[in-house]
């Protein structure tokens, strides 16, 4: 794997507690080198254990997905998956998303992003630790192609109404599709249905979808 840049900080684990704590041969094999922008690229970022990026791969074929993640063990799992299902269209990026953004990504080379239930870091000393904010959509602003979809999920409500303030304030570079009760039910829509997915489910929670489009 390319060697982590640590001027992007990584917060939380990055390994598992088991013995089996380094990057699997499998996982090099698909590691990410460079983007083609005459492709139809998909970045899902905090991809975890790979259920939204192998689901996501196995349906849409003739689109490539970029999987970034931190931790091991999601990392080797996806890339296990990878080969299992015979998909030739996943990579993995190990890493933080603004160094995926900053070093790989050149303007108007990516078609698609996908953030299914970023940490939202609910401590008050932690909360600058949140991925989506100005910074963020700024990055996507120059990244993403026109028309291009990003996909945001979240089952934290205080998350979520932060979420939509940033929106607001995006609203001439992002047009937010799914603006009625029924489209933010993630419960309704045939979406991935990750691990924190059925954990939200579990606790009670309803996860809110949000659909923008670039212009």
């Amino acid at each position: 794997m390319k060697q982590i840049n640590y001027n992007y900080r990584l917060f939380g684990r990055s390994k598992g507690r088991g013995k089996n704590n380094k990057i699997s041969n499998l996982a090099k094999e698909i590691e990410l080198k460079k983007i083609n922008p005459l492709k139809y690229n998909v970045i899902d970022i905090g991809s975890g254990y790979g259920e939204s990026t192998i689901e996501l791969g196995r349906r849409y074929k003739e689109k490539i997905f970029i999987a970034c993640e931190k931790y091991i063990d999601g990392i080797n799992n996806i890339a296990k998956k990878n080969k299992d299902e015979l998909l030739n269209n996943i990579f993995i990026f190990q890493g933080n998303v603004n160094q995926l953004f900053d070093e790989y990504c050149t303007n108007n080379s990516i078609s698609e992003v996908w953030v299914l239930f970023p940490d939202p870091w609910p401590k008050k000393r932690h909360l600058k630790r949140r991925l989506i904010n100005t910074i963020f959509f700024n990055k996507l602003k120059k990244i993403l192609k026109k028309n291009s979809i990003i996909h945001i999920t979240s089952d934290s409500k205080l998350y979520i109404s932060e979420i939509l303030k940033y929106i607001y304030e995006i609203k001439n570079d992002f047009l937010w599709l799914n603006q009625n009760k029924q489209e933010w039910n993630y419960s309704n829509l045939d979406l991935p249905k990750t691990k924190y997915y059925k954990k939200a489910l579990k606790n009670g929670l309803k996860p809110f979808y949000v659909k923008l489009l670039k212009l």
